[in-house]
């Protein structure tokens, strides 16, 4: 028997053996891993975007009362 021939028979024996609806589990599993990575990440974005507005009016708020006691004490 010939190499050719060998694999050819290895091939039709193998995909005969594999069933292809197997790994449909492995590609709904892949795509709710992406989503999930997805919410979590703009998750976490909208949580940095919120601490941020609050640093920045709490530095705001600090300008300004360095102002104002700047103000009062001319």
């Amino acid at each position: 028997m010939t190499l050719a021939t060998t694999l050819a028979l290895l091939s039709i024996w193998l995909q005969a053996s594999v069933n292809p609806d197997q790994f449909n589990n492995y590609l709904v599993l892949g795509y709710v891993v992406m989503w999930l990575i997805g919410f979590v990440y703009v998750i976490s974005l909208a949580v940095r975007q919120r601490n941020l507005q609050k640093d920045v009016q709490l530095m705001q708020r600090i300008l300004q009362e360095d102002e104002d006691a700047t103000k009062s004490g001319l």
